[in-house]
């Protein structure tokens, strides 16, 4: 397991290892920090909303733990049809066209062995050794074909898997709400805002998810205040409402009406929910409220969040649910469990859920705002 330290640190050690390979291919760092922002985040999954304004640190790539400094590159390139006949069976780039397979032999002979011996990706292929290799290998060719990402977009991605796949993170889910069998041997961490689009849009499928692999899923408050002016009161008007033991019911209703957040709506949720209505206002507005809420946000910041939803399974990075479907899958595989069948990736994408997607158009002004939750905690 590894501490907010221990992470922080790798941060640093990764990117001082990415400045040194694109110093050996005659690239510049410098630049990547706008592909990232810009062009990265454009073929995520998941499309999250990222407030930049909570991220930690400057830098937007965090570290992986195989990553070594004493690796060297490739000593001799192969040219592109010599690269891609060496690839293993697994990695089919037949979908990228001549100037993509260069990209791909040109990485594959620049970037240093995933798995952390001292040699190239190409010879980690080429050693049939590194299962982490083949993976990523295999995600190159997706990133440089179907999404058309450039080498620089690329380079980018791959660290960032790096970080997912070696990086695990503890996260106190203690008093969080929970869904599915106590002693499940996968579980998952979503960090949600109940302002957030996406976040409502994966609802369903995620619950498809759980039920299927019979996961046990923790929900963590992570509002995005910046840009989502109710989250916080909404994320306090759930939490008020499991201390009634109704947390999941007033989860999808706030979801359900996403634009209709303002106090009133709230109130009238939670008396047809049956809940006590003093003690329901009184916990909204109670210290002991945003104290749960902060705590959550802290969680996600130490766990390195940018933005919502983000999932964790078994303490690893999801990007997605395709992807963490592919995780849990993987986690149930090494614990020698049985596998049900995949569920297929349209009914656990965000387009599985009926309904148009909630925007800014939808969302009340600031003016209609949860009121009595916008005032200073005394």
């Amino acid at each position: 397991m590894n501490s907010a330290a221990q992470i922080m640190a790798r941060r640093q050690r990764i990117l001082g290892t990415a400045t040194q390979v694109n110093e050996m291919s005659g690239q510049s760092w410098k630049p990547f920090k706008l592909v990232l922002a810009f062009g990265l985040l454009a073929f995520a999954v998941q499309c999250k909303h990222a407030d930049y304004a909570r991220q930690i640190g400057a830098d937007p790539v965090a570290a992986g733990e195989t990553v070594v400094l004493a690796a060297e590159p490739s000593s001799v390139v192969l040219g592109t049809a010599a690269a891609v006949s060496k690839l293993p069976k697994s990695v089919d780039p037949k979908d990228l066209d001549e100037k993509e397979r260069q990209i791909l032999a040109d990485l594959l002979g620049e970037q240093f062995d995933p798995c952390g011996k001292t040699r190239s990706f190409m010879d980690a292929l080429r050693a049939e050794d590194c299962p982490m290799a083949v993976k990523l290998a295999a995600r190159l060719v997706d990133w440089l074909g179907p999404q058309g990402l450039s080498k620089q977009q690329a380079v980018q991605a791959l660290l960032r898997e790096i970080e997912r796949l070696n990086t695990v993170v503890t996260i106190d889910t203690k008093g969080a709400p929970m869904r599915g069998p106590a002693d499940a041997k996968v579980t998952i961490v979503e960090f949600s805002d109940f302002e957030c689009p996406y976040c409502r849009r994966v609802t369903a499928p995620l619950e498809k998810l759980r039920a299927h692999y019979n996961i046990l899923l923790f929900y963590k408050f992570y509002p995005l205040k910046h840009s989502h002016p109710n989250a916080v009161g909404a994320a306090r008007a759930a939490w008020a409402a499991h201390q009634q033991g109704k947390f999941w019911e007033m989860h999808d209703v706030l979801f359900a009406n996403q634009s209709a957040l303002d106090w009133p709506s709230v109130q009238n949720y939670a008396k047809k929910m049956g809940l006590d209505s003093k003690k329901f206002a009184a916990d909204v507005q109670s210290e002991a409220a945003q104290a749960a809420v902060d705590a959550d946000e802290k969680s996600g910041e130490l766990a390195l969040v940018d933005g919502t939803p983000t999932f964790y399974v078994n303490g690893r990075k999801g990007e997605s649910l395709v992807q963490v479907q592919d995780m849990v899958r993987e986690a149930l595989a090494g614990l020698g469990l049985p596998l049900p069948q995949a569920l297929a990736g349209a009914d656990i994408s965000e387009s599985a859920t009926s309904g148009s997607q909630a925007g800014a158009s939808d969302r009340p002004s600031p003016a209609s705002a949860i009121k009595p939750l916008q005032a200073p905690v005394k």
